[in-house]
């Protein structure tokens, strides 16, 4: 009885390179796309902002004055990622996101909060106050 070798099927070490292959494929897969999210994150709270803005304004004419509560807003802003703010001055508002430390954005620490003001000037601040451009 005679052993044959040539027998179908993948040997340990093109198993081993494929794993190796797929491994350094996601270890540089992974970063871009976690970058892509936090980016998504940070579009969807610059709309929320512009949006806000907006019915401040529509507020504002039909009411005379702008809203102090954040909770006028309709629909209601999304808490997870960014907290929402409305701060009110004798000139005008203020808007602002902060990312939620609990939430899915709090990698971003280069765009940690995003303002908006009623003369339409947009901001973003880095974790520690500085300016950024995250737009």
């Amino acid at each position: 009885m005679s052993v044959d070798n040539n027998q179908q099927g993948f040997s340990l070490m093109e198993l081993l390179l494929v794993l190796a292959l797929v491994s350094v494929m996601l270890a540089m897969a992974v970063p871009t796309w976690r970058q892509h999210q936090l980016a998504a994150g940070r579009q969807q709270a610059w709309l929320q902002l512009q949006r806000i803005g907006l019915q401040q304004e529509m507020w504002r004419i039909q009411h005379g004055h702008y809203f102090k509560d954040i909770g006028l807003a309709s629909p209601a802003s999304e808490p997870l990622r960014y907290d929402y703010q409305v701060h009110l001055s004798d000139a005008g508002f203020l808007l602002s996101a902060t990312v939620n430390a609990n939430g899915p954005q709090s990698h971003d620490e280069l765009c940690w909060r995003l303002t908006l003001s009623d003369t339409g000037e947009m901001k973003s601040l880095g974790k520690g106050g500085e300016n950024q451009v995250c737009k």
